[in-house]
């Protein structure tokens, strides 16, 4: 008999019994509980980093959003029921309220000017409703002091707290629009003087032609010119040469009408358009007016200065009927009075 029947002999003798494959499969079983519980265990622990991970990449996230959203450059507004329910530092920034004021407000309605609240309201509603609306336009808004912005809007839907919202980014574009204003000003006008230029003359006196061809009323063209500027210039320099151009622009205007037209052409060149004369009469008052304001000494820097202007006069329709037919005869004229100028100051008028 051998080792393993003699073992099963004593077991059953002893009143125990057991099967071979159930004596190794309990251990065998337990090793599998133990391996398996160890899987669970590593995949649990794995899961938990994961979620951890994740859960430190969202407050990241969030923070770096919130960063974004509190340091931006632009207005950052959420409306719901047309009240702020949300907005950001710049915002308060922009408007001159502080965060309570604004979300205390019954409505946007306030920090929108009275002339774009129509259509402020009419593109909220669009798009609370689903509807197509502008995604980016411009409109004037108003500070908690009543002064007037101009702003740069866009909005989009969204669902704030379960309800439907307007998410609002506005940037404050009074910058760009000075910026633009300015560079149309100096499109049109003389840097130096602040007059008028030569295009914007040109139009205005072919605005004019037009008119007077319908209602046959006269006007006339003044061509202005100033004596011995060039020795002022090489005498005491171009700057005080500056000055006096800016106040004998000063003093021409003073005698015009707020009808006229008083332009700088170039150099020491301008010419005024008067509309709305009855005759010959009207325009020798006129420039007898810029005569004798012209005879006044002007004190630029501590010199003392006379400076004399030769003028010219030219009437529609009799003198032309033409932008260039008429600034040439108002020219001539000019030239005729300047030569008479300088023939009694017994001195050679400039080339």
């Amino acid at each position: 008999m051998d080792v393993s029947t003699e073992a099963q002999t004593g077991f059953i003798e002893s009143g125990y019994w057991v099967s071979g494959y159930l004596f190794w499969s309990v251990p065998l079983i337990l090793l599998a509980l133990l391996l398996a519980g160890a899987w669970c265990l590593l995949r649990y622990r794995h899961a938990m980093k994961a979620q951890n991970l994740l859960v430190q990449e969202l407050r990241e996230g969030a923070d770096s959003f919130r960063y974004l959203v509190e340091t931006a450059h632009e207005g950052i507004a959420v409306v719901q029921n047309t009240r702020l329910v949300y907005l950001n530092p710049r915002m308060c920034e922009m408007s001159g309220y502080d965060e309570a004021e604004l979300k205390e407000l019954p409505s946007f309605m306030p920090l929108i000017h009275p002339s774009a609240r129509d259509e402020m309201m009419a593109n909220y509603q669009r798009r609370v409703a689903g509807e197509e609306a502008p995604k980016r336009y411009e409109s004037l808004f108003l500070r908690k002091d009543g002064s007037s912005y101009p702003i740069e809007i866009s909005g989009a839907a969204i669902v704030w707290g379960g309800q439907p919202a307007t998410l609002n980014m506005l940037t404050d574009i009074s910058d760009r629009k000075a910026a633009e204003e300015k560079i149309l000003y100096l499109a049109h006008h003389d840097s130096l003087t602040g007059l008028v230029n030569r295009s914007v003359l040109r139009e205005r006196l072919q605005h004019t032609i037009g008119l007077a061809r319908r209602s046959r009323d006269p006007f006339a063209v003044l061509f202005i010119d100033l004596n011995a500027f060039k020795q002022v210039n090489d005498t005491h320099g171009h700057e005080v040469g500056d000055v006096l151009l800016q106040q004998v622009s000063q003093r021409i205007k003073k005698q015009l009408r707020d009808t006229d037209t008083f332009a700088r052409i170039g150099g020491d060149e301008f010419v005024v358009l008067l509309p709305q004369i009855k005759g010959n009469q009207d325009v020798k008052q006129i420039m007898t007016r810029i005569e004798e304001t012209m005879a006044k000494q002007f004190h630029i820097q501590q010199h003392k200065l006379h400076c004399h202007v030769s003028q010219g006069a030219a009437q529609y329709p009799e003198d032309g009927t033409s932008v260039q037919a008429l600034l040439r005869q108002a020219d001539k004229n000019m030239y005729a009075n300047k030569c008479s100028y300088y023939e009694s100051s017994n001195s050679n008028p400039p080339e």
